[in-house]
């Protein structure tokens, strides 16, 4: 059962104050049984910081993602897989990867290369569980990207008879003989607002009903009593020309219209209808719903006497961020929808204090957030760009990704913009944006479905599956693997379905797999299997909405005349040709020549497996036995010469793979091995091994004498994209205006706090003033973003 309000009114502007008591309407149960079934299943929200948003071809483009579950705003603890992709404004594909999330954060880098020229790009990150719903929980913005050499100025050059002017009423429609609240928006043909047009609404009698303006956004609002018979034309005054619009809406004769108002801590919710519909309606249950997908309110309400009811909110009650509200009629049917924004409990966290300390080369900054519990995980990435900077223009920071983004259909032009150094102005101008939006982005015909279809999975790495074959006893072999030098793993057959299943593998650019079946009468065989992977391939996020794109008038003035990329330089590696040594062929010289070889940069003694030696002895293991008496390795038996596990202290590697399990030596040829190290105090190896290591080194081609090989590589379609350095760019000058204008000076990522929640970094001595573009998450849902300018004076 749900709690509603029922209750009628006996004045004309009566007010509801909330009330609590139980219902049982089947009708009601239903809905409420389909809106929670809907929204019961967990959704993940994504941010990428970027270190800006207008490149110069040859920079690396830095990113930071932040994967939050959408209920909680913290970490989400779901997923690992995050695909990042940009688009070129044909929405083709330019470059893409698959990077890892822990602990909700991954980071990496785009190189702008020669895969890019001049012009606007969309970057994108999503998760495969996000492509089950229609919601915008994914990142999308736009950057720019200039070429240097080919940077073809293209016209921007606006058709001044096409601007885009819509009036949209608060409710959804116009109803005849009340009073409407109409939005008004006003953009140029590239989507962007345009700023302090005036207008003025005429009647067919060309007198003026009203008058309006819009702000920095092309946005703005009027109030208008519609009359049915009546036509109304809209007169718009930009700074450059004059335009007339209709107001192409119809004007509906009967009706309920939706409104609110924010006072103070109080929200008053009006529901309006007008003498001719009121009768019609009269006594009948209309129900309010407030929800935001995690919770929501029921209340139901009555037209008795009065053609008005208001509702009263406190606004510490809803829930923080988006609220909507939906008005459905008896047969809870959606009939209005408006959204509001409660900024109350959105934890977003300020820094205390900058402090900075510079050496002759460096300086070290210190921000300290005093409200931050430290003790808790927390991870933040910084961007450090000259004070004069125009190549940083997000329209996103991390809380409008968060808190307003995901909730709305429409494009939104700045959306940062209200969420920084917020004011009773900046959240005015938030509200009068939301009246523009109409419904919010949960669609009802989905809602009414119930729970969504999970066509797509959490992933977490990726998943091998490959046939088993049984063998000659009608039993499957066990399957040995291994990736990324980690040492082998053991898989067992699933019953169920007679497969082998690897999970959570993390391969990065070129790994392989190798994979061999352990029998009973050959040991070691490769596997020949038929294997499959998922993901294979980085699946397509299927958008229909558009970001806005850069226009240089608005973001950049970039003349190719005065910027060349000779304005800075990116070192190239250093090459080294070595000389060619022609050796007389001799087995003994060669032995030397080919044991000095490997043992450079080595610290054990490294031999040589030459054809006396496998004449000698025709197993590996056996050779091994016997050099390890000789090399004096301290074993946990110095005689016993068992391979089992837990038998031996020293390590065994085989091609620089940790061997967790070293009886699978037993069953290799002495033959196939070129050369082998034998380290008695484990130096070069870290910690791993202590008590000393064998390394074992195969030969690249099969032995003539035994044609046995042990494993089989697998590549993987599909792997994680290995962590990069951000390039830092190397500039001829620092004081000119393309370096203070386009200049990078560094790029921080995974940084976190210290026990006094302070977070460390240092960058190299900038020669110019600087700004720092901080972002981060906590994970107690804590979310930081602030834009700070800095001094080194």
């Amino acid at each position: 059962m749900k709690s509603t309000v029922r209750l009628g009114f006996n004045s004309f502007f009566s007010v509801i104050f909330l009330c609590i008591f139980n219902f049982s309407f089947s009708q009601e149960e239903k809905l409420v049984k389909s809106y929670t079934d809907y929204h019961k299943t967990a959704r993940e929200i994504v941010y990428l910081h970027l270190n800006k948003s207008t490149y110069i071809k040859g920079e690396d483009i830095g990113f930071t993602a932040y994967v939050l579950d959408k209920r909680n705003k913290k970490p989400s603890i779901y997923t690992s897989n995050l695909y990042v992709v940009i688009e070129d404004s044909n929405n083709t594909i330019v470059k893409q990867k698959l990077v890892r999330v822990k602990d909700g954060v991954a980071s990496n880098i785009f190189e702008v290369d020669s895969s890019f020229s001049s012009g606007t790009y969309n970057i994108k990150a999503y998760t495969n569980w996000m492509l089950n719903f229609n919601e915008k929980n994914y990142y999308s913005e736009s950057i720019q990207i200039i070429d240097l050499e080919n940077n073809v100025k293209k016209s921007t050059a606006l058709d001044e008879e096409d601007i885009d002017a819509q009036f949209l009423p608060e409710s959804g429609h116009l109803l005849h003989n009340v009073t409407n609240v109409v939005g008004v928006t006003i953009k140029d043909p590239n989507g962007y607002g345009i700023p302090n047009a005036k207008g003025e609404v005429i009647d067919s009698n060309k007198n003026t009903i009203t008058t309006f303006a819009t702000n920095q956004f092309g946005i703005g609002n009027f109030q208008l009593m519609p009359k049915i018979g009546n036509t109304y034309s809209v007169k718009i005054k930009t700074e450059s020309k004059d335009y007339e619009a209709s107001l192409n809406q119809k004007i509906e004769q009967k009706g309920i219209i939706l409104s609110l108002n924010k006072l103070k801590d109080k929200i008053y919710i009006s529901l309006t209808t007008n003498n001719e519909t009121f009768n019609t309606i009269k006594n009948q249950r209309y129900t309010l719903m407030i929800h935001n997908g995690v919770s929501y309110n029921l209340i139901d309400v009555y037209f008795t006497d009065n053609t008005v009811i208001t509702s009263v909110l406190d606004k510490n009650t809803t829930s923080p961020g988006i609220n909507i509200v939906t008005l459905l009629n008896a047969e809870d049917k959606p009939i209005a929808e408006r959204l509001f924004f409660n900024h109350h409990g959105i934890n977003v966290l300020k820094s205390s204090t900058i402090n900075t300390s510079k050496t002759k080369d460096s300086v070290t900054f210190n921000i300290n957030f005093k409200y931050l519990d430290p003790s808790l995980k927390n991870s933040f990435s910084v961007s450090v760009l000259p004070q004069d900077t125009k190549s940083y223009n997000r329209e996103n920071n991390i809380i409008s990704s968060t808190y307003l983004e995901p909730y709305v259909k429409g494009v939104i032009e700045q959306p940062k913009y209200y969420f920084t150094d917020t004011n009773q102005k900046k959240e005015y101008e938030l509200d009068n944006l939301l009246i523009t939006q109409g419904w919010s982005s949960y669609n009802w015909d989905d809602i009414f479905k119930g729970a969504p279809k999970l066509s797509y999975e959490f992933e977490q790495g990726i998943t091998v599956k490959a046939n088993a074959a049984p063998n000659s006893n009608g039993t499957n072999d066990q399957l040995m693997y291994s990736l990324n030098n980690e040492g082998f793993m053991i898989s067992e057959v699933n019953p169920k379905d007679s497969y082998y299943w690897i999970y959570g593998l993390y391969p990065e650019d070129n790994t392989t797999i190798k994979m061999s079946k352990i029998t009973e009468a050959d040991g070691l065989k490769p596997a020949s299997m038929y294997v499959q992977f998922f993901p294979s391939t980085i699946p397509q996020l299927n958008s229909d909405d558009s970001d806005l794109n850069f226009i240089e008038e608005k973001t950049l003035k970039l003349k190719r005349n005065n910027y060349t990329k000779n304005n800075f330089l990116k070192s190239s590696k250093n090459l080294q040709e070595l000389d060619t040594v022609t050796v007389v062929s001799s087995p003994i010289l060669e032995k030397r020549l080919k044991q000095h070889e490997l043992s450079t940069d080595r610290f054990g003694r490294v031999t040589v497996v030459d054809e006396q030696d496998e004449n000698n002895l025709i197993m590996l293991t056996d050779y091994i036995d016997q050099r390890i008496k000789s090399e004096r390795i301290r074993t946990q038996n110095s005689n016993d010469s068992s391979f089992a596990i837990g038998r031996f202290q020293i390590n065994y590697f085989l091609d620089d793979v940790l061997l967790t399990d070293p009886t699978i030596l037993e069953g290799i040829f002495l033959a196939d091995i070129e050369s082998i190290e034998f380290n008695r105090f484990g130096i070069g190896d870290g910690y791993r091994s202590p008590n000393g290591f064998v390394k074992i080194y195969t030969k690249k081609l099969p032995s003539t004498r035994y044609d046995k090989k042990t494993t089989k590589a697998y590549e993987f379609p599909l792997t994680f994209s290995a962590d990069k350095k951000f390039y830092i760019p190397k500039y001829k000058l620092y004081q000119n205006d393309f370096f203070k204008n386009y200049g990078v000076i560094d790029w921080k990522t995974n940084l976190t706090t210290n026990k006094n929640g302070t977070v460390t970094f240092k960058i190299a001595k900038p020669k110019v003033p600087v700004s720092i573009y901080i972002e981060g998450i906590a994970n107690d849902g804590s979310l930081v973003a602030e834009d700070k300018k800095i001094s080194l004076d």
